[in-house]
């Protein structure tokens, strides 16, 4: 297979996801470092200096989960969602600031008047902007795909079921998510749990529709084990953990880290696999 650009640059978008993934580790591992203890979990790192490389690397997930086509249409609208609401797992903080820190927060989320007003601020700023955007990127896919279908010897991926749909699933998606902003009234403090829950959740189905597609294909069958073990672990961990929340200060945190572990592996496992892959 010739290396065209095109073909590098898809190999190194799936590479640097994982690299994205490392480079918040090592961030976590810097502020860890600095004390004794844990954060409860990845998110409460948002109160410590590694805020700016989570914000980062969530936006930056989001957009490689969304850009990347999948190989089917199912994987592709299943990472497409995920990638929907990791940015808002980014930018929408959670209320648990932990307790462990480098450097005590300046400010906290959550005041004995409510939700404090810098929260709020970022907040209507932030999934603003996202709004805006995702509206704008909607209407440039759907620009794209008409264009494409009007063209002579256009391949009718563009126009096929499969696309029509995404695009109606990304605009529900954005009308659900405008009127949850809008009228909502537990979005600051509810959405970035809800939206993380959702973002793993159709992560998991990604894998699982996956490893379906290679249940009778011989040649892929190590593929098939893998992904279906690490689809089948991404739903019964979350499962068997719950029982501990109450009890287990670090329960959130380590399920986090075991979910992310588990794609992280499917992710490079699926590079490896389409590495020559040339369509």
């Amino acid at each position: 297979m010739a290396d065209t650009a095109a073909v590098k640059t898809y190999r190194y978008l799936r590479i640097s996801m994982v690299g994205a993934v490392g480079l918040l580790a090592a961030s976590i591992a810097i502020e860890r470092s600095e004390v004794d203890c844990w954060q409860t979990s990845v998110s409460a790192y948002y109160y410590t200096p590694v805020r700016a490389i989570f914000v980062g690397v969530l936006l930056a997930i989001g957009l490689c989960l969304i850009v990347i086509k999948g190989s089917t249409t199912w994987e592709d609208a299943t990472l497409n969602a995920a990638g929907m609401f990791a940015p808002v797992v980014a930018v929408v903080p959670t209320t648990d600031v932990g307790t462990c820190w480098s450097q005590e927060p300046g400010r906290f989320p959550v005041t004995d008047d409510g939700v404090a007003d810098w929260v709020i601020a970022n907040i209507d700023n932030n999934i603003g902007a996202l709004l805006v955007t995702g509206i704008a990127g909607l209407i440039v896919a759907a620009v794209i795909a008409s264009i494409a279908t009007r063209s002579v010897g256009a391949v009718a991926e563009v126009g096929d079921v499969g696309m029509r749909l995404g695009l109606l699933a990304a605009m529900v998606f954005l009308l659900v998510g405008a009127a949850a902003f809008v009228w909502w009234d537990d979005f600051a403090t509810r959405a970035h749990g809800l939206a993380a829950v959702l973002m793993f959740l159709f992560l998991a189905l990604a894998v699982g529709g996956n490893a379906w597609e290679r249940r009778n294909d011989p040649t892929a069958r190590t593929y098939f084990l893998l992904h279906a073990g690490i689809a089948v672990a991404m739903i019964a961990v979350p499962v068997a953990l719950f029982p501990f929340g109450s009890s287990w200060a670090h329960m959130v945190l380590v399920l986090e880290a075991v979910e992310i572990t588990l794609f992280a592996v499917f992710w490079l496992a699926q590079t490896r696999e389409y590495w020559n892959e040339t369509a």
